[in-house]
C-alpha cells in the first residue's frame, strides 16, 4: 500500500491508520455498511465524490466515544 493510500489519527495515544482509497475503504467495511458505501460512491458525481470518501474515512477513524464530540460540533455548526 502506498503512503498516500492511508491516513492516520491518534486515539488514546496510539496511531490509528485508516484507508484513504475507495478500494481500501470498501475492504474495511462489511455487509450492509459496504453496500451503503457502494451505493453512495456509485451515486456521487465528480463534485461530491471527495466529500463522500472523506466522510467514510472519518467514520472509519471514529470510535463510539467520539460521537458525543461530533454531535456537539454539529450543533455548533463546526462539523
Amino acid at each position: 500500500m502506498a503512503e498516500d493510500d492511508v491516513r492516520w489519527t491518534m486515539h488514546d495515544g496510539e496511531r490509528v491508520e485508516v484507508p484513504a482509497t475507495i478500494g481500501g475503504i470498501r475492504a474495511a467495511l462489511s455487509g450492509e455498511r459496504r453496500a451503503q458505501f457502494d451505493t453512495e460512491i456509485d451515486a456521487a458525481n465528480v463534485n461530491d465524490l471527495y466529500n463522500v470518501v472523506r466522510r467514510w474515512i472519518v467514520e472509519l477513524a471514529s470510535f463510539p466515544e467520539d460521537e458525543e464530540i461530533f454531535t456537539q460540533l454539529r450543533e455548533q455548526g463546526a462539523a
